[in-house]
């Protein structure tokens, strides 16, 4: 009889903590081996940062404007287009443009760096006709680094639903889906963290059978030659009167997107399945954006 307490795996990828806990099944160490295997290379063929990776040889440092996509990398590409067109365009995985000319030029102010990448970014930048992907600028960067954590995390759940598992928790640096029930019948709690100490958590949420993700801009960031902004990239910034975003949605990529998303614009309109919480510059929880017109 399958045990009622977890199987705990924890490993370290996307430059973040990731922990798997598996419920129901025997296999459960095999299934957690597994997903750790599928995550360590989904990082290896995204990763905008490595040399070796397939997003940087065959999209990134493309000999034209048309690039052959594979069957996965056709499924995260059609996933990320509905992204992009349902936030409007403010989810920009174009931003990598502007990460290439920093990388290339250190002495480039933002200003300097975003008028410079104007013609390579936004929602017309690119396309997708049927397996291939276009792309109208020849120094068009794509980074995808806030989407492969996400669908990483959604393949873990498929891997850990299709091989038997009754119930599963995925936690990858805090983005996080829950499938099932924990052997109590009771859904999973999980904390969000305080933006002014994320060491501490700052409320805690019931979570079954969706993922949560949160955004905030409070700890890494971007070095221009004339400051540093969030690692959030937007041309307009980053909301000042909104810390983090916490969105619970049914897949951790549609809640990643559109928690990054409203942390450039929490005006902006999102599905009716999905939930968010805000917290403010004072610290304040909000369910709505009512705090923003006061």
């Amino acid at each position: 009889m399958p045990s009622r307490m977890p199987v705990v795996h924890r490993f370290t990828a996307m430059t973040v903590p990731c922990e798997v806990q598996l419920f129901g099944s025997s296999k459960s160490s095999q299934l957690a081996q597994m997903i750790e295997h599928n995550t360590r290379r989904l990082e290896k063929k995204y990763n905008f940062y490595s040399d070796q990776s397939w997003l940087t040889c065959e999209l990134n440092q493309r000999s034209d404007n048309r690039v052959q996509l594979d069957d996965e990398s056709l499924v995260v590409f059609q996933a990320l287009k509905n992204i992009v067109v349902g936030t409007q365009g403010v989810f920009d995985p174009t931003v990598g443009s502007i990460k290439w000319l920093l990388r290339n030029n250190h002495q480039l102010s933002r200003a300097e760096a975003y008028q410079l990448a104007k013609p390579m970014m936004g929602v017309s930048a690119w396309e997708i006709i049927g397996s291939e992907l276009l792309f109208a600028h020849p120094q068009t960067r794509i980074d995808l680094g806030g989407v492969i954590k996400e669908f990483a995390i959604d393949q873990a759940i498929n891997i850990a639903q299709n091989l038997g598992a009754k119930a599963a928790l995925i936690n990858f640096g805090g983005d996080i889906r829950a499938f099932g029930m924990k052997p109590n019948n009771e859904a999973f709690n999980v904390a969000v963290v305080n933006p002014a100490n994320p060491s501490e958590a700052f409320f805690s949420l019931p979570l079954a059978n969706a993922a949560l993700t949160t955004s905030a801009h409070y700890e890494r960031q971007t070095k221009f030659s004339d400051g540093k902004t969030s690692h959030i990239l937007a041309e307009q910034g980053t909301h000042t009167n909104v810390l983090s975003v916490t969105v619970v949605a049914p897949t951790a990529l549609e809640a990643g997107a559109i928690s990054t998303a409203l942390t450039i614009d929490p005006l902006l309109s999102i599905p009716s399945e999905a939930g968010v919480i805000f917290i403010d510059d004072q610290l304040k929880i909000h369910q709505d954006t009512e705090f923003l017109t006061q």
